[in-house]
């Protein structure tokens, strides 16, 4: 597995506020994005690897407050903005804006260090109530959003390492998501 992949980021400007979004798209990195009757939003790894890549996706949107963007490349999917709303207070509009501005921007490389292991201590000191609501999602065919705060975000990098190291196969996070969020289910397809 790589230590480290390189990524496209694209600097963004909508009114007087500067975005960074990191640019992937799902195809690429076997990773599928469905919206399943406005009720699901499903999130698929084909393996390990893709899971640990996940994992490292949102703890780079933690630490940085960069949007993730998870580009489908087919109809049957659906595009996935991944951010801290609080940071960037970004509505659907915004959103498609800076979707259809990603092919005129000149994007710039970084390294993005992919996790690779799933430190189990996190499970000593677990309080499941820290994390209630803390993940907002919605969703449509076109185009999903998950917000997330910090906690959501830690909730979410740890749920996947423990994926991706686990034969549990999928998470369920409707519980920590606010109550008129659709359920969000991240699955690892190879242990499921």
């Amino acid at each position: 597995m790589f230590k480290s992949l390189l990524l496209k980021r694209v600097r963004n400007k909508i009114g007087s506020k500067d975005f960074t979004t990191v640019v992937l798209k799902q195809k690429d990195i076997n990773i599928a994005v469905k919206e399943e009757l406005g009720q699901i939003l499903l999130i698929d790894t084909i393996d390990s690897e893709e899971m640990f890549l996940l994992a490292s996706l949102f703890q780079h949107s933690m630490l940085t407050n960069d949007i993730i963007f998870l580009e489908r490349e087919d109809l049957e999917f659906t595009d996935l903005f991944v951010l801290n709303g609080a940071i960037n207070p970004l509505t659907q509009k915004d959103l498609r804006k800076i979707k259809s501005s990603l092919e005129y921007s000149k994007p710039e490389t970084f390294k993005l260090s992919l996790l690779s292991t799933h430190d189990e201590k996190i499970w000593d000191t677990w309080k499941h109530w820290k994390y209630d609501e803390q993940l907002r999602i919605k969703t449509d065919k076109d185009m999903a959003i998950l917000n997330s705060s910090k906690l959501g975000f830690e909730l979410l990098v740890h749920s996947c390492c423990y994926l991706a190291t686990s034969y549990s196969g999928h998470s369920h996070f409707d519980w920590n998501s606010t109550k008129s969020s659709p359920e969000l289910i991240i699955r690892n397809v190879a242990r499921n």
